[in-house]
């Protein structure tokens, strides 16, 4: 959409008020920044967790606290752990510029290499209020690439005239004058142009959403004997979105990778626990203790968070470093991009950005710690069930038991047995008792099951499509009801395959044989290549553990577990025992 007017750009330095050039062109594009007076968030808004002088009990009522209120920094004693090296000095700020002041209608183009040389800053708060959302997407996107093209090509003017200055038009001059005393940052200053837009109303929301979850986060962490201020993270990872979902499958407050996930909690056909904000909360921790277990530092701990803690270990061995100071100095790898560099510094600025929340946000005021009680699932049951038990409120009981999937909550699958659940508070009496009241056609004794529709192919035989798929030839005939074990080509056959959900058809125990579609022959088709034995490693037995809730653990099924270990009865397992459990 064009704007009548001129392109302002100002070349300029955070920290500083004075513009080092002002460039006019023709062209609709969005003014340069002015810092605008901090925006309060509505009195009625909730407030950081380091805002209250103590965690509130949960189920206590709000309390309002003023921007004039003495301020209070809960998490003092714990900063000197996360040191600050003067190499990080100007990133830090830039970050706490993102998270605090720069709107996200604003668009930040800086240097990658060191974020607080900022170039100039795009301003489109103002057609933000009259442009459709996908408008106004295109129209920042446009502007962006064509200030950073201005900016490179600019920054390449100051490299080609370098030497004879007096030419320099004023534009390239005060760029290179940015530049004094590092000719080689200059030269490769056009390569490492970057956009960032602002973070400030998501860090407002961000501060308010944090109060449901702060409280028990803290404890959660202080219980794992792990500083509390790591709690602050999810500011950095999904700015306190339940329902955040990366473009690279990152999911829930915490960001867990799918293979992350597996190792922490637990990521199946019937829960994907990363949504769950307690649990993830639990791996989080258990993520970062055995970060710092391996590297023994916490700013090389908390950027192992983002970049893998096996890949940091190689980084270190490669430089012949032991701080995250000289990974920045000497580590050059393509996977160590911006992201990784600057994760530590983007911890940091959230950090204080939430401990100065009354400087930036003013008045605002802290959500309720959502409250619950928990009660056990002892047999497996349908969701629907537990919600009436639980008081029948839909939103409610999702919203603390938000880890199941569409295919438990539809119905499609039963909540597992030994689950234990959250349930509003002064429910679980009530709870309790009308569980033992259901009928027996309201609970279980297993879940249903989960089948692949496999198409038999020319050539197949039952021994190979059983260890293709990781089953055995008596399973295959007692699931398809096979008269002396024959099949045929062309014949479709229930493969059971918890391991491999996407796809799997559900049939209930009492159901006739699943259909195949087109997406399951592409997807685990007859040719498709034989799969590779499942690797193995030993669980012990717990006191209170069934088996149930190891096959949850390990994403498996109870009839896996009771075949690798030849168990005839799921109940006769016992605290101390070593199971083989699948090593992936």
């Amino acid at each position: 959409m064009p704007l009548n007017r001129k392109l302002t750009l100002a070349f300029l330095v955070v920290g500083s008020s004075a513009a080092l050039a002002d460039v006019t062109a023709p062209a609709p594009a969005p003014v340069i920044y002015e810092a605008p007076a901090p925006t309060a968030i509505p009195a009625s808004a909730p407030m950081p967790a380091s805002a209250a002088p103590a965690a509130p009990l949960p189920g206590t009522a709000p309390v309002a606290l003023k921007a004039k209120a003495e301020p209070v920094d809960p998490l003092a004693h714990e900063r000197e752990l996360f040191p600050r090296p003067a190499a990080l000095k100007g990133n830090i700020a830039f970050w706490r510029k993102v998270f605090a002041e720069y709107s996200e209608n604003q668009s930040v183009i800086h240097d990658l290499r060191k974020p607080e040389r900022v170039y100039a800053v795009l301003d489109f708060r103002d057609e933000a209020k009259t442009l459709g959302r996908v408008q106004l997407s295109n129209l920042k996107s446009a502007e962006e690439v064509r200030a950073k093209k201005r900016v490179e090509a600019a920054l390449r003017r100051a490299v080609a005239q370098r030497d004879t200055p007096e030419v320099l038009d004023d534009e390239a001059r005060k760029l290179a004058a940015l530049f004094a005393g590092d000719r080689g940052g200059l030269r490769e200053a056009a390569d490492n142009v970057r956009s960032q837009r602002g973070l400030r109303e998501r860090t407002g929301e961000a501060m308010a959403i944090s109060g449901q979850y702060l409280p028990e986060m803290e404890r959660t962490f202080a219980n794992e004997g792990l500083p509390r201020m790591l709690t602050r993270l999810p500011f950095v990872e999904s700015s306190f979105n339940v329902e955040a979902y990366s473009k690279v499958a990152a999911a829930g407050l915490w960001q867990f990778m799918p293979d992350s996930a597996r190792m922490y909690m637990r990521f199946n056909h019937v829960s994907d626990d990363r949504r769950d904000p307690w649990t993830s909360t639990q791996a989080a921790a258990e993520h970062l203790r055995d970060d710092y277990r391996v590297l023994q530092d916490w700013p090389l701990a908390v950027t192992a968070y983002n970049y893998g803690r096996g890949g940091l270990a190689r980084a270190l061995k490669e430089t012949g470093g032991n701080s995250l100071d000289d990974l920045l100095a000497n580590y050059n790898n393509k996977r160590f991009g911006f992201a990784s560099r600057n994760f530590y510094s983007e911890f940091l600025a959230a950090a204080d950005v939430e401990r100065d929340w009354r400087e930036h946000f003013g008045d605002i005021q802290r959500r309720v710690p959502l409250s619950f009680e928990t009660v056990t699932v002892e047999r497996y049951t349908p969701y629907r069930t537990l919600v009436r038990l639980a008081g029948g409120d839909d939103a409610a009981f999702a919203r603390l038991n938000p880890g199941y999937r569409a295919e438990v909550v539809n119905g499609k699958l039963y909540v597992p047995a030994g689950d234990r659940i959250r349930v509003p508070v002064g429910r679980a009496s009530a709870f309790r008792a009308g569980y033992q009241q259901l009928a027996s056609n309201e609970t279980y004794g297993q879940q249903r099951e989960i089948y692949l529709a496999y198409k038999v192919g020319k050539g197949d035989t039952l021994g190979g499509i059983a260890k293709r798929y990781g089953v055995s030839q008596q399973t295959l005939i007692a699931v398809n009801g096979l008269k002396k074990g024959r099949i045929r080509a062309g014949q479709t056959l229930k493969v059971p395959n918890d391991r491999d959900f996407a796809t799997s058809t559900l049939v209930a125990k009492t159901e006739s044989k699943p259909v195949v579609t087109k997406r399951h022959e592409i997807a685990m088709g007859s040719t498709g290549s034989k799969k590779a034995k499942l690797a193995t490693k030993v669980h012990k037995v717990k006191s209170g553990q069934s088996l149930s809730v190891i096959a949850e653990r390990y994403d498996t099924t109870v009839r896996h577990l009771l075949e690798l270990n030849d168990l005839k009865d799921a109940s006769r397992i016992r605290a101390g025992m070593k199971l083989k459990v699948p090593a992936a």
